[in-house]
């Protein structure tokens, strides 16, 4: 055993030194990002959520939401059992390892084509880009579903082209990848063309299979509990059947536009924070300054999808093999025709119907030029598959934030520095030089992004409006203590509220902020009855009309953006009289004040 690993070290020196210092990089851009978000706090409403869901796991108190993807909530949950108590930077630690381990991930998958020091410069791309850099360490579930995709292709990678015993873990990884961020789910359409154009005999079809049925049972546990808690062991297939039809999704992300994220790709690759902006311009880099990087960035990653073809048609051209065959005419020109149905109906059917038409034609092309010798082709074909699947799944459903698009840019990575190795590959041809001027190239282009990423994380704004809401639950458990399971809070909050006072939070938007809108919504809370409790207090984080009022309330704290509303009948009377006569007479005559009034 001790004798592979020195084989194992000795056939990888060169690898190992790269990941060293490629980690070594990474820990200097980290830190600093982490101890920031340490200062900041939780500044995402589904930071709560998770937070929450890991609460619940590790049983520790409240927790909501059981159809969300379990795999981060139940990692956060192991580290609150490690310190016997709950703390919010649990997630922002997790976040920050696998921000790293992705970085990393992507390093390995670059090192199947490029040399070490461009695979290395490759993985600094992406881990700079801003849209990833600035979700570093803030705890959102898309990295870690991002880094459990690159780990999936890079074991796939290491089973199709050599030891397919690697199916075993690279299926677990895969499942898991899923329960960590849904999404990671359509990276299935890239497992099955890779397999299918890399050669199968019965040992690979035999790994695979067990490997497939290895990742099934690795997450029985969490389809069992989710089959507990919401009668089914399968909740997200309601979430991909409304995408897959293009259901509108109604919710604070509703965005039908379906260029949205390639119109702001710029802002995703390089921007700047604007002057005078809030911690949401880290959130949502959709409102930064795009500098001339990201220009640049996208002329590598066209001119890098280009050059895929390039090579094909160049070495098309120059083989002897005879192309222009019957057969191969007619697949290229099916080919050809799937391709333009596909992109001509992207948003007019499901994103299923359009991923399974644009891997059937890269299968047919494949067919077509697999005789001859275009290094990589399976390789490249893989990255083009996948770069369109995830762009074409977050554009087409109508949900959408700035940072679901994290899944695409490993991609988008790759083929920027495709273009730069390209780029490299022609310098190097004519000018002779020690060291190589790509070599120095790759140097400085590394140190300039760790300046900028430095650079960046100076500039971010550290002023955090849910730091009101934790001061808020804070004066509200010293100030009014006594609450307890039975006691009704509605909150437009509701997944920040319920993480401070660990109590089941109901949700509570009014529909309207007009006096008859707030009037109804008053009821509504006031209102007791066999189906209904009526609420205690009413927590409004989006104070911004100082001068709102709900009647049958008074405001009892109020600071930054948040008050905090009590039941009027509370004043005189306990939360137990709710349901009394004397409770119901008080809300008719109250609503019936409101009624005369309008």
């Amino acid at each position: 055993m001790t004798n592979k690993y020195k084989e194992f070290i000795c056939n990888n020196k060169s690898n190992i030194l790269y990941v060293f210092i490629l980690l070594s990089i990474l820990l200097l851009i980290t830190i600093p990002k982490l101890l920031m978000q340490y200062h900041v706090g939780v500044a995402n409403w589904d930071s709560f959520l998770y937070l929450e869901n890991g609460r619940n796991f590790a049983k520790m108190g409240w927790g909501d939401v059981p159809s969300i993807a379990p795999v981060f909530p139940m990692m956060i949950a192991k580290l609150f059992l490690l310190a016997g108590h709950t703390y919010s930077e649990a997630i922002f630690n997790l976040d920050a390892l696998f921000y790293i381990i992705g970085v990393i991930g992507v390093y390995l998958i670059l090192r199947f084509k490029f040399s070490n020091l461009t695979s290395l410069l490759g993985s600094m791309i992406y881990a700079t880009f801003t849209l990833l850099y600035s979700w570093a360490a803030i705890g959102g579930n898309d990295i870690i579903g991002t880094t459990g995709t690159i780990l999936t292709i890079y074991l796939l990678l290491k089973a199709a082209g050599g030891n397919s015993k690697f199916y075993y873990l690279m299926f677990p990884i895969a499942a898991y990848s899923f329960l960590s961020r849904y999404t990671a789910g359509v990276m299935l359409f890239a497992i099955i063309f890779y397999i299918l154009v890399n050669k199968l005999d019965m040992a690979k079809i035999k790994d695979i299979i067990v490997g497939a049925v290895i990742g099934v049972v690795s997450i029985v546990w969490f389809l069992n509990q989710f089959n507990k808690t919401l009668g089914t062991p399968f909740p997200f297939l309601g979430q991909f059947s409304g995408t897959v039809s293009n259901v509108k999704v109604m919710d604070a992300g509703f965005l039908p536009d379906s260029w949205y994220y390639i119109n702001h790709i710029p802002n995703y690759l390089a921007s700047t924070i604007p002057r005078g902006a809030t911690f949401n311009a880290l959130i949502n880099p959709m409102g930064n300054i795009p500098t001339i990087l990201s220009t640049l960035y996208i002329i590598l990653m066209v001119a890098g999808i280009a050059a895929v073809f390039y090579k094909i048609i160049k070495t098309v051209y120059t083989s002897d093999i005879k192309f222009a065959t019957k057969k191969n005419i007619t697949l290229t020109i099916l080919a050809a025709v799937l391709f333009i149905v596909c992109f001509i109906t992207i948003c007019g059917v499901s994103y299923l119907m359009s991923s399974i038409i644009f891997m059937v034609a890269l299968l047919i092309l494949y067919y077509v030029l697999r005789g001859y010798d275009i290094k990589y082709l399976d390789y490249d074909f893989m990255m083009i598959l996948l770069l369109f699947v995830y762009v074409v799944f977050q554009s087409v459903i109508y949900t959408k934030n700035d940072r679901y698009f994290i899944t695409a840019l490993p991609f988008i990575a790759y083929f920027i520095i495709n273009a730069i190795s390209c780029i490299y590959e022609f310098i190097d041809s004519k000018i002779s030089l020690k060291p190589k001027i790509s070599t120095i190239i790759s140097i400085c282009a590394v140190i300039f992004l760790v300046v900028n990423a430095l650079s960046f994380t100076q500039s971010i704004p550290t002023e955090n409006q849910y730091s009101d809401i934790d001061d808020a639950c804070n004066w509200f458990n010293e100030n009014h203590g006594n609450y307890n399971n039975s006691t009704i809070i509605y909150s437009d909050n509701w997944p920040a509220v319920t993480w401070y006072l660990n109590l089941y939070i109901q949700r509570g938007v009014p529909e309207s902020d007009t006096p008859d809108g707030l009037a109804e919504f008053s009821k509504f809370m006031l209102c007791e009855n066999s189906t209904h409790s009526a609420a205690s207090y009413y927590i409004q984080t989006t104070n911004t009309d100082k001068n709102m009022t709900f009647p049958g309330f008074s405001k009892i704290y109020e600071k930054g953006t948040v008050a905090i509303y009590q039941n009027n009948y509370l004043e005189d009377h306990n939360q137990s009289q709710f349901r009394s006569s004397e409770y119901r007479n008080y809300t008719d005559n109250l609503f019936s004040n409101m009624t005369e009034e309008k």
